[in-house]
């Protein structure tokens, strides 16, 4: 099956908002962003399944209880799209886990934004840097690969492309990849004040830049350029057995 092309109309509506109630946001201790994507509508009459696949910001500083959680969970797999040096100086609890498969995709080389601006970043991730974007589906669709969960430092950028790349390929329509998007800056203004994990800038409220605009002109790109996401992850090595056997994996019949 082939992702969805990008749709010029609906567009975001601040009403498209999924919210973070009904279990999609996960207030694990240690985290800001942590979030499942189960529930949305997908191509064929599907959706994509709850605790299947999640998305969050850095795994560094849980405590175990937060660590058991996940792992009661089912969690499989673990992909961490962090520079390097973000590894060296805040290591994920799960690097040295023999509980899960932990697998380390830089996303990006270094960080152009300050030179190209955060949207172009995006688009320039879909460019340059597709192989390791496709190695991400590829770690999904391992063996007792999921359920998965995929993460950065805030869990908005690097993370943001990739989610929103899968949840194309798997028939997501644009509107609610949008929406989900924008929902990072939603969990990052309401912190939990008793959360004693935090020795960085997560502690605090903070004001992340999630403009609806930024993912539509991604997804625009995505469609004019690559055609759509299934034709980037084929072009880069997956076969079309592999993008069905993706749709199977992440989205099941929808409820009538």
């Amino acid at each position: 099956m082939a992702g969805v092309a990008w749709q010029a109309t609906p567009r975001y509506r601040s009403d498209m908002i999924p919210t973070l109630t009904d279990g999609r946001h996960l207030r694990l201790p240690g985290t800001r962003n942590l979030r499942d994507i189960g529930g949305y509508p997908a191509k064929g009459g599907r959706r994509t399944r709850w605790r299947t696949l999640l998305r969050t910001d850095a795994l560094d500083v849980i405590p175990p209880a937060s660590r058991d959680a996940l792992l009661d969970m089912g969690l499989r797999t673990v992909i961490d799209l962090r520079w390097p040096h973000e590894l060296t100086d805040a290591p994920s609890v799960f690097a040295t886990s023999s509980g899960v498969r932990y697998r380390s995709i830089p996303l990006l080389e270094d960080d152009p934004t300050p030179v190209i601006g955060l949207a172009a970043t995006y688009r320039h991730m879909l460019d340059e840097r597709a192989p390791l974007l496709a190695d991400v589906a590829r770690a999904l669709l391992e063996p007792d690969g999921l359920p998965a969960v995929i993460g950065c430092a805030a869990g908005k950028d690097r993370t943001g492309v990739t989610i929103a790349l899968l949840l194309s390929a798997v028939g997501v329509p644009a509107d609610v990849i949008v929406a989900d998007y924008v929902l990072t800056g939603v969990a990052f203004s309401d912190p939990d004040p008793d959360d004693p994990h935090f020795v960085d800038w997560r502690a605090s409220p903070v004001e992340l830049e999630c403009p609806p605009a930024y993912m539509e002109a991604m997804l625009q790109h995505l469609a004019a350029r690559h055609g759509d996401a299934g034709k980037l992850l084929r072009r880069n090595g997956l076969a079309p057995g592999d993008l069905d056997l993706l749709v199977e994996l992440l989205t099941e019949p929808a409820p009538d």
